[in-house]
């Protein structure tokens, strides 16, 4: 995993650059993680297994997430979410239905978006799971979780 923290004279450039919209906001810092290998879930339902994670200082932070699921076997939903380490708190989730039967997509991008305000400095981990015991799907190379 890769972690970034990016000063906010660059982010005004590439603000300028991708034309945001006035009134933009200064920010301080932003927060990268991605990961490189393929990640298989536990084969237990509900089991989760953490992915990469950002640690964001104390302060109001926006937390982008996303995470592609892939399976080529028995439907199943796919739960991924950002999840505070130190106070075990779930932020944000989102969910696919994956697998190679009737109804379902054999790969999936889950993502989300939230608002936080940090009273002190937090682990924001992004964390997936699935629901059914047996074979199991796996994450894509590539998830990624960003704060700014």
């Amino acid at each position: 995993m890769k972690l970034i923290a990016l000063s906010s004279s660059l982010l005004a450039i590439v603000g300028a650059v991708v034309g945001l919209t006035p009134p933009a906001t200064a920010i301080d810092a932003a927060f990268f993680s991605k990961t490189t290998p393929t990640l298989f879930l536990p084969s237990t339902g509900g089991q989760e297994l953490g992915l990469t994670e950002i640690a964001l200082p104390a302060g109001k932070w926006i937390v982008n997430y996303s995470a592609t699921a892939v399976n080529f076997g028995a439907n199943d939903f796919v739960r991924c979410y950002v999840r505070a380490r130190e106070t075990g708190l779930v932020i944000s989730n989102h969910v696919a239905f994956v697998g190679a039967q009737v109804g379902a997509s054999q790969a999936s991008t889950i993502s989300g978006v939230t608002v936080v305000n940090l009273n002190q400095p937090t682990t924001m981990v992004l964390t997936c799971a699935h629901d059914t015991t047996g074979r199991t799907p796996y994450i894509d190379p590539g998830a990624e979780i960003a704060a700014y």
